[in-house]
């Protein structure tokens, strides 16, 4: 999932609806001042620095403030650098900083902010990690000291960020219609079952074809989470899925994956007999081969043949210490040619 896993929350976060819902949940007390419908995707490419190094952001998105913000008649604006993790990482704080600096300077670059514009930066972090987030959120500096010093200081913190834990959030805060809350619900399933069932709610949830475009994102994203290449589980395509009642819906999941798990796991069954049967000769072999050798030579060259064949792999060895059980004449010439087969000295013929 790791190559995958950013571009699947790309193509989620390639629609301003989502970006909108997901200002929303960063941060509540700012949204009232801020113009949903102006929600809008910004491309950057490659950011390059000073030193000419590269670095591909993960998202990028801007937002007006509503109208009358501001007393001069303008329209302010902010920028919102996203980031997406799915392990923890501790340098995030500079990586935050590093990151939306250089976004700002290829935006003046590209002219999509005007010269002379400065405006503020809210950069977000959406992880869907296993493990609790443990990683600095860049206001560390700032909660020893006493609250006025502190909320002086915290414009000019700008390695800060804003953490969006879509495991362990309670997305119940979020609105029922959230869409990134909906992403959040199907992060949380945990069988093939469960994420039928919250696909299909999502999808009744989402109706609509002012919805049509998020719900193939959540599709993506629901494949990208449970589909399996290398075994050949997949979802159903959205064509076959969408349109579909809620119950035909998830059978047709279930069915899909009833199907992958009984090839799967059949085909692993009949795999591990083989390689049991294969065993099973191999080791009953050495077993015989012991028991000749102590016949022919005595009983210490019989566990010096157990001890030989056990340290071997391939069929062609253990042939190889039946032809000596056979041609060497005395114990002596035997226990030197086994040697040579153990790879403990010399072959002596």
């Amino acid at each position: 999932m790791a190559m995958r896993h950013d571009e699947a929350f790309k193509f989620l976060f390639d629609l301003s609806e989502v970006c909108a819902d997901t200002l929303r949940v960063a941060a509540p007390a700012l949204w009232p001042h801020l113009d949903p419908a102006s929600v809008r995707i910004l491309r950057t490419g490659d950011s390059v620095a000073a030193d000419l190094s590269k670095r591909q952001g993960d998202a990028l998105f801007a937002v007006d403030l509503r109208e009358g913000a501001l007393a001069d008649g303008r329209r302010p604006y902010l920028v919102a650098p996203t980031e997406f993790q799915s392990s923890d990482d501790a340098g995030m704080p500079d990586r935050v900083r590093e990151y939306a600096l250089r976004q700002l300077d290829t935006l003046r670059r590209q002219g999509v902010i005007p010269p002379g514009d400065t405006p503020p930066v809210l950069p977000l972090v959406v992880y869907d990690g296993a493990a609790p987030w443990k990683a600095a959120d860049g206001l560390e500096p700032l909660r020893d000291l006493p609250r006025e010093a502190a909320v002086l200081l915290g414009p000019y913190q700008p390695q800060a960020y804003v953490l969006l834990d879509l495991v362990r959030s309670r997305t119940d805060d979020w609105g029922e219609y959230n869409r990134l809350g909906a992403v959040a619900r199907l992060l949380r399933t945990r069988s093939p079952e469960e994420l039928s069932a919250a696909l299909a709610e999502e999808f009744a949830r989402f109706a609509g074809s002012q919805h049509r475009p998020f719900r193939e994102a959540l599709h993506a994203w629901a494949g990208e989470l449970w589909t399996r290449p290398a075994d050949g589980g997949e979802l159903p395509t959205f064509a076959a899925l969408e349109g579909l009642e809620a119950s035909d819906m998830t059978s047709m999941i279930e069915v899909r994956f009833a199907a992958w798990k009984e090839e799967h796991f059949g085909r692993a069954r009949a795999e591990g007999v083989a390689q049991g049967r294969a065993e099973g000769v191999a080791e009953g072999e050495r077993t015989m081969l012991s028991r000749q050798a102590a016949r022919r030579f005595g009983a210490a060259a019989g566990r010096a043949v157990a001890e030989a064949a056990a340290e071997v792999e391939e069929t062609e060895d253990l042939e190889r210490i039946g032809d000596l059980i056979v041609d060497c004449p005395t114990e002596e010439r035997f226990l030197l040619a086994l040697a040579g087969v153990s790879g403990r000295q010399e072959f002596v013929p």
